[in-house]
């Protein structure tokens, strides 16, 4: 608040300042003029310069008027562009605060040990822990997750799941070993190889300024004129099929900045199969069908079981029944496991993912119920 309160003062003064200044750039400009009419006028009445002078000397005070506005013009522009190179080049020489210790990156150079080697896709954490801004989010976590088994992973707002899961590509930094992928701590395996093994699809999906087939195979380097094969198949696995036929271009139909030519779902959908298109051997699906309706969610997960099978993912959702035929079922609250377990154990323990699953059964029949 404290800094948008500053940003309005600063933007209003900017506006008053240019408000004056223009028009009093104009009353300069004549009032420039009538002094040497004035002026010239007197000099000609008194035989001092001839009328042919003082239309010269008028004309040529027009010709240099417009290069002094211009001049402050690109002079202020001048200043603009240095306050903003300033900030991009902040950005620019900003360094990432999670990159690859001196050792990995050496063996990534080298084409040695985990930068080439095979990798199971198993995960497992081990207490893991994470602190932000004086709040703990993520306390003493640990779960198991074999090759090619689901996690599914519930919990009220705030309760760290995405924290959690962003642990994995090391979007998110923990403390060594306590995270494990194929047996190796991920900090041992250089920062390309681990972000190739997986897919994710963000809640918060963002797509480029480029066409849909652009977006989906942008993991894959991008699509070209032609839509690929996979490109065409990861849009049906995520439902865009018939969005896509709707749209004016179909596949070459460009979505704008962060896609704004699309709703919401259609977003959440594009980023689904763009991680799709990479054919990760970890999956993991972030909310990432919460702005659609229940009933396309799971038309889109019953799409997604073929493709899950053999693949380790890791689905979060807000909705119960999304998840329930996981392998495994992880409950947070407030930071640590709640419970865990797969759908009949929870429901028969009657805990914390028994009452969200009553709760959802209710609010579904209420909203069926005819009014």
């Amino acid at each position: 608040a404290r800094l948008n309160d500053e940003f309005l003062t600063r933007s209003l003064r900017l506006v008053r300042a240019r408000g004056i200044l223009t028009p009093f750039f104009a009353v300069i400009a004549a009032l420039g003029t009538l002094i040497v009419l004035w002026a010239g006028g007197r000099q000609v009445i008194a035989g001092r310069l001839t009328i042919g002078g003082l239309t010269a000397f008028n004309a040529y005070l027009a010709y240099l008027s417009w290069p002094t506005v211009a001049l402050g013009f690109v002079l202020s522009i001048w200043q603009r562009g240095i306050a903003g190179w300033d900030r991009v080049r902040t950005l620019l020489s900003t360094t990432c605060e999670i990159r690859d210790s001196a050792a990995v990156a050496a063996s990534m150079r080298d084409g040695t040990g985990l930068a080439v080697g095979g990798l199971e896709p198993s995960i497992e954490a081990r207490g893991i822990t994470v602190a932000r801004g004086g709040r703990t989010i993520l306390d003493k976590v640990s779960f198991t997750l074999p090759a090619g088994g689901t996690l599914a992973i519930v919990g009220p707002t705030g309760a760290g799941k995405t924290t959690l899961v962003d642990t994995i590509p090391r979007l998110q930094e923990v403390a060594p070993g306590t995270l494990l992928i194929g047996g190796h701590d991920v900090r041992d395996i250089p920062l390309p190889r681990l972000r190739g093994l997986i897919g994710y699809a963000p809640q918060e999906a963002f797509l480029f300024s480029a066409t849909v087939a652009e977006n989906i195979g942008f993991s894959r380097g991008g699509s070209g004129a032609m839509v690929a094969a996979e490109v065409r198949a990861a849009a049906e696995a995520a439902g865009l099929g018939a969005d896509i036929g709707a749209l004016p271009e179909g596949y070459e139909t460009v979505v704008g900045e962060r896609g704004i030519t699309l709703s919401g779902g259609q977003r959440q959908r594009v980023a689904l199969a763009r991680a799709l298109a990479a054919e990760p051997q970890i999956l993991i699906l972030d909310d990432s069908l919460s702005s659609v309706d229940a009933s396309t969610e799971k038309e889109i997960l019953s799409r997604l079981r073929p493709i899950l099978r053999g693949r380790t993912s890791i689905l979060i959702s807000h909705r119960v029944a999304a998840v329930k035929d996981a392998d495994q079922i992880l409950v947070l609250d407030q930071g640590r496991v709640a419970e865990c377990g797969t759908h009949l154990q929870l429901l028969s323990s009657g805990g914390l993912y028994a009452q969200l699953y009553r709760e959802q059964l209710a609010a579904a029949a209420l909203a069926e119920a005819p009014a």
